[in-house]
């Protein structure tokens, strides 16, 4: 199934504009979180490979820190956080 970038870019904007829902600062910062995360899908989808952010290219610098667990939380070396 194939879909037309417009159409998607058509549901993101009326999702990012629907704020009826939101009454109190709880909701508000879902809702923030919510256009934010489709601003980076809308983002990721129409710009060309070469110019997708750091974040969309290739392999995530996560994938390649060493991590650690301790207690339920993960931990990374501060040096290996690359932006």
């Amino acid at each position: 199934m194939k879909i037309e970038l417009s159409k998607i870019r058509k549901i993101a904007d009326e999702i990012m504009s629907d704020d009826e829902w939101v009454n109190d600062s709880h909701s508000k910062s879902e809702h923030e979180g919510v256009m934010s995360g489709l601003q980076m899908l809308m983002t990721a989808l129409e710009q060309p490979e070469e110019g997708k952010p750091h974040w969309i290219q290739g392999e995530p610098w996560f994938n390649k820190a060493e991590k650690k667990c301790i207690a339920g939380y993960w931990y990374v070396k501060v040096t290996d956080i690359k932006f």
